[in-house]
């Protein structure tokens, strides 16, 4: 399995990224928005990290 560097342009800001984060109560959303945050936030730039921190 690769773990390369993901490559994904995301337009949404952090700003509103991370309002959407706060106020979904949905956890499968809240998962998939966390994601979303860390990727344009450069928390995490790897396949591997990423599946790490997302368990």
């Amino acid at each position: 399995m690769m773990s390369g560097k993901i490559k994904i342009e995301i337009t949404e800001s952090e700003t509103f990224l991370l309002e959407l984060l706060k106020s979904e109560k949905n956890a499968k959303n809240q998962a998939k928005l966390q994601v979303l945050y860390w990727l344009k936030t450069r928390q995490v730039e790897s396949g591997g990290h990423l599946a790490g921190l997302s368990g």
